[in-house]
């Protein structure tokens, strides 16, 4: 078993109307959300790592 991980983001995708968000549980921030296929097919191969670059949580 693996100990000491915890949830710090969650990313919400809907395919059906082409939709995604990103929330960071450590600073609180809302990146989105973005619409369109091409989009949001970027946003979630990006977002991750764009926003632990900026996180003020984890640069304090």
């Amino acid at each position: 078993m693996t100990t000491g991980q915890r949830v710090t983001a969650a990313l919400f995708i809907d395919m059906v109307g082409t939709r995604a968000r990103y929330e960071c549980l450590l600073c609180g921030s809302h990146e989105g959300p973005v619409t369109g296929r091409r989009v949001v097919a970027e946003f979630v191969q990006t977002i991750r790592a764009t926003h632990r670059a900026a996180c003020p949580a984890l640069h304090h």
